[in-house]
């Protein structure tokens, strides 16, 4: 459901990205940075929502949660753009959704109250 979550937020957020961009309000060669930042965004709240749903190890959750959410943006971005990112960035990727996800577990486990 964290996952979920992430893709959901992921969503709106892009679109209000888009209409920044649209309105000129944001320059596009900023959009790699932002997008980054957007994804990151949605993964961390994905990950808060499946560590308050648990009973325990908050940190586990989140971290599934965000390699989850790496897995299937990198499928979803094979099957649109038929091509695969690099090794190397796919690898940095999902450390960092790995540890951003344990971070936002434990953070969403203790939001508990």
């Amino acid at each position: 459901m964290g996952t979920v979550a992430a893709f959901f937020l992921a969503f709106i957020l892009s679109g209000v990205v888009g209409l920044v961009m649209y309105e000129g309000w944001l320059s596009e060669a900023d959009s790699p940075l932002i997008m980054n930042i957007v994804s990151f965004a949605s993964l961390f709240a994905g990950a808060v929502y499946a560590g308050r749903r648990v009973q325990a190890a908050g940190w586990a959750h989140g971290g599934l949660v965000g390699l989850a959410y790496v897995a299937c943006v990198t499928i979803l971005g094979l099957i649109v753009f038929d091509q695969l990112a690099p090794t190397l960035v796919l690898c940095e990727r999902g450390a960092l959704a790995l540890f951003l996800g344990a971070v936002a577990g434990t953070v969403g486990i203790n939001l508990k109250g």
